[in-house]
């Protein structure tokens, strides 16, 4: 990696970062693309661990209005989706799946910005950790599953309850990665090497988070989860 290889890395990550703090989603949607193109082995391993510490921020930060009982239900359900997700794909072609589930956060994307809320209560609060488990396994999208059952909440709650179940799960995943050799020393170190990009990530955070509330906050987010659809449908159909 040269030295503007890494300035530019730093850049993108300190926005994704930034956007992640702020949201609770997004850091790999704004610094994947370019960090997979400077190192593909900057992904998933070294970006995941990377947003665990800005999930231990909003898990800490938002955590007086962290829905502890959604959290609970969601971590209880999250195996569930793990496990459907590892059989499909050993049945299933893996960008089908991808696409469908894609166009599925799309669709539920719409029906919200027109005004539909997603179903509540203790069945969701579940349902939203298999599906996120689900989506994570065959399409790599944590996030705008779990938007679509919290989308519409108070921003601090989304953060602190998005960040607390990825900060469950992301330990699991890291660790098959490592059993799978995807997360080695090498990947440690490029991780370690990139924090100061991800520290400037959570000063942005700082800056954004008062300005990014209410409505903002929620056609923000479900912004963030559509985008991160649409880029998965192009990295499928295009390339």
């Amino acid at each position: 990696m040269s030295v503007a290889e890494y300035l530019l890395a730093l850049g993108v990550l300190a926005v994704g970062c930034g956007v992640q703090s702020t949201l609770g989603i997004g850091a790999a949607l704004v610094a994947g693309p370019t960090l997979m193109t400077i190192d593909s082995a900057l992904l998933p391993g070294p970006m995941l661990a990377m947003a665990m510490v800005v999930n231990v921020r909003n898990a800490f930060g938002d955590r007086k209005v962290t829905d502890l009982a959604a959290l609970k239900r969601a971590v209880w359900g999250a195996p569930l989706g793990l496990v459907a997700g590892i059989v499909v794909l050993a049945l299933l072609d893996g960008g089908t799946l991808a696409i469908a589930v894609s166009s599925f956060v799309l669709g539920a994307v719409a029906l919200q910005l027109v005004g539909l809320r997603p179903p509540t209560g203790v069945v969701s609060q579940y349902l939203a950790g298999t599906t996120t488990a689900f989506s994570s396994t065959v399409a790599a999208l944590p996030g705008p599953m779990f938007v679509i059952f919290h989308g519409h909440r108070d921003a601090g709650v989304v953060r602190g309850t998005m960040a607390s179940f990825m900060l469950v799960a992301s330990p699991a995943i890291l660790t098959i990665l490592a059993f799978d050799g995807r997360f080695n020393l090498r990947h440690l170190f490029l991780a370690v090497m990139l924090c100061p990009g991800m520290f400037l990530g959570l000063l942005l955070g700082r800056v954004l988070r008062p300005l990014i509330n209410g409505s903002w906050f929620r056609f923000a987010i479900l912004g963030v989860a559509s985008s991160s659809a649409i880029a998965v449908l192009i990295r499928e159909i295009v390339f």
